[in-house]
């Protein structure tokens, strides 16, 4: 679950513990670590004494993210934590090496700040990178790992950002807006849609070369919400979803599809089922009725988690956080107590997102003539995968909390499998660790791939990127 920034050797990675580590603030606390999606900011171009102001400027941006669609609806997912890193000077550099710096006064200067972060890269005055991934990588390696999307913001008050590994902005007037759209690029892998030029071009959730309405990625939206098929301008061969998209614009909603795609990348990261009870434990000849209860992460505004209980195959409750059993009503034999979960959001409409994110836990109840016994049938739900996007290599870490059948398998964007990479008749409840490299996993190419986990007939799956 967790990311590790890939675009380091991994010997740095090793050694990040060896790295200096810097203060680190807790913005927003909604659980675990391990239980929700961790957004960490790092400060760059910002002294000593301004830092102060810089949590100022992530209080902003954080407090804006969290106001629009779909982060407002899915708050409770995330923490937010700022690290404060200072730099021996205040700003970015600017080298005045792209065509385009005739749009600004901001003369030519470079910037002793803690990544490196500059403007005009690749030929673009406004794209503002920071050039010392290895800084970035041992930084977050000793200050805060635990992260799945990291945010540099620079101070400088020039428009700029970029979004790739990292998601970064400057802290002009639309740093906000400029977060918001780069991450869109960072977290969820979205195209820009307005035309960059051809060497961006490339199949993405929302970008495509598809003009088939009914085979479109984006089908299921087809004439909802402004969504359609519509041609870059520049870029006569490459389609987008909608024509006022904060992927093209700042200042208005993310469409539908974009939507989607962040709902999706966060279900990935952090399941509705945080916990259940009893969990592995069994309750030998219980004297009351039987208690079953779940622990859920509920999105907000409103809560559309889905919860069906049944009794032997029988529905018996519905949305309810826990059910409760009557002995009398159990007769002597096998019972099955089963509670299905699902996010009926209507921000997605994806055809995988009932397969894919639908989490079940089970018990099985067994009464003879001498009593009543009741074991946890599913597992302790509780699954990392990192990095990701993959780099060289990838962990694979889960915990069972009963001996179950497990198949752990790989499968490309179309759905076909690509490898095997755990097979067991029964494996042993506690916690499993593995790592495979990139050739273990069968991802030859850059893209976006499937890792699904087969508990006993229970799916777990995770979007895995190989860039």
């Amino acid at each position: 679950m967790k990311t590790l920034f890939t675009l380091c050797s991994a010997l740095l990675l090793a050694l990040g513990s060896l790295a200096q580590s810097f203060p680190v603030d807790t913005l927003v606390k909604t659980g675990p670590l391990n239980k929700r999606i961790n957004l960490v900011f790092l400060s760059d171009g910002y002294q000593s004494g301004q830092l102060t102001q810089y949590r100022t400027d992530v209080d902003r941006i954080v407090n804006d993210l969290f106001n629009q669609t779909p982060f407002r609806e899915y708050r409770p997912y995330f923490n937010v934590f700022a690290v404060r890193v200072p730099s021996v000077q205040s700003g970015a550099s600017h080298p005045r090496t792209a065509s385009d710096c005739g749009t600004t006064t901001l003369p030519t200067v470079t910037v002793n700040n803690y990544f490196g972060s500059a403007f005009d890269q690749f030929g673009i005055h406004r794209l503002l990178v920071p050039t010392r991934s290895s800084a970035i990588a041992s930084v977050l390696a000793a200050s805060f790992p635990q992260y799945d999307q990291a945010f540099v913001v620079v101070n400088s008050p020039e428009y700029g950002g970029s979004g790739g590994a990292l998601a970064t902005s400057s802290i002009n007037a639309s740093a906000s807006e400029i977060s918001i759209h780069e991450i869109g690029h960072s977290f969820a892998a979205l195209a820009d849609e307005y035309w960059a030029g051809p060497q961006y071009a490339t199949e993405k959730a929302n970008m495509t070369q598809q003009t088939n309405p009914t085979l479109v990625k984006w089908a299921a939206w087809m004439n909802t919400n402004g969504v359609g098929i519509y041609p870059y301008p520049g870029g006569a061969t490459w389609y987008r979803p909608h024509q006022n998209c904060k992927m093209q614009l700042l200042g208005v909603p993310f469409c539908s599809v974009c939507r989607e795609t962040f709902v999706e990348r966060m279900h990935t990261l952090a399941p509705p089922l945080q916990s259940f009870s009893p969990a592995a434990t069994t309750i030998n000849g219980p004297t009351q009725d039987l208690s079953f209860a779940l622990s859920l992460l509920k999105p907000v505004l409103p809560n559309t988690l889905r919860v069906v209980w049944k009794r032997d195959g029988t529905v018996v409750a519905r949305n309810a956080d826990a059910l409760a059993v009557p002995l009398s009503g159990l007769s002597v034999g096998a019972h099955r107590i089963q509670a299905e979960i699902t996010d009926t959001t209507a921000l997605t409409r994806s055809t995988s997102h009932l397969a894919q994110h639908t989490y079940v836990v089970a018990w099985d109840v067994n009464r003879t003539a001498a009593g009543t016994t009741a074991q946890a049938a599913a597992y302790e739900y509780r699954l990392e995968t990192y990095p990701n996007p993959v780099d060289r290599e990838l962990t694979l870490s889960y915990t069972l909390s009963r001996p179950l059948r497990v198949e752990a398998t790989i499968l490309d964007a179309t759905g076909r499998r690509l490898k095997t990479l755990v097979r067991a008749a029964e494996q042993k409840a506690g916690t499993h660790d593995y790592r495979f490299t990139a050739d273990d996993l069968g991802l030859k190419r850059p893209g976006t791939y499937l890792l699904v986990l087969n508990l006993d007939g229970n799916r777990i799956t995770r979007q895995l990127m190989k860039e």
